[in-house]
């Protein structure tokens, strides 16, 4: 990869991203850094209890992915990085990223009909897919009406890409990755 990178893949739970992040990181050979990767630790080292502290390992997660993040562009080492970034909280790091370091973004939204991620969702609960600790928002009326709309993409200075998950879109994974194969190998600055 000749420019430095970060793929940042983003969207509402249960909509492809970690599947479609796996695949990249093994086709472009890139690091992967997931925000859940480090809650399911943080898990699986201090305990599970209550929803207040799945938000507060939440918190630490966020933090955490970030420290990783900048400490890979000081690297001068193109990544992808996965989450569920909510524009609300992630648009001033992202801007403060981009304001102190050299690197084009390609944002990845993984989006799909609401009815399919909340079967996906509680599908994953039901057979264990999902770490024990995370919190259970299939009927919590909030998440129920986010998932209505498809996540708002990063404010933030990047070449954008969607990918609808739905079982009829076989191919967008693969398409993304030839996409983004694209773009890194061509530098191309098609920026939104």
């Amino acid at each position: 990869m000749k420019k430095l990178t970060v793929v940042l893949i983003t969207g509402h739970p249960a909509t492809g991203k970690t599947t479609l992040a796996h695949a990249l990181a093994k086709t472009l050979k890139l690091p992967l850094i997931w925000k859940d990767q480090f809650k399911e630790s943080l898990f699986d080292t201090l305990g599970v209890s209550t929803p207040d502290w799945s938000d507060q390992l939440s918190t630490a997660s966020w933090n955490l992915l970030y420290l990783q993040v900048e400490n890979l562009l000081k690297a001068n080492i193109s990544h992808i990085v996965e989450g569920n970034f909510n524009p609300v909280r992630a648009n001033e790091r992202w801007q403060s990223l981009k304001m102190n370091y050299a690197f084009q973004i390609i944002q990845v939204r993984c989006e799909t009909k609401p009815d399919i991620l909340l079967e996906r969702y509680r599908w994953r609960i039901k057979n264990g897919i999902w770490h024990h600790g995370h919190v259970d928002a299939s009927n919590d009326n909030k998440f129920l009406e986010a998932i209505q709309q498809d996540m708002e993409w990063v404010d933030v200075q990047s070449i954008r890409l969607s990918c609808d998950t739905s079982p009829e879109n076989k191919d967008c994974n693969t398409e993304i990755v030839k996409k983004i194969r694209k773009l890194t190998l061509n530098e191309m600055e098609n920026r939104a």
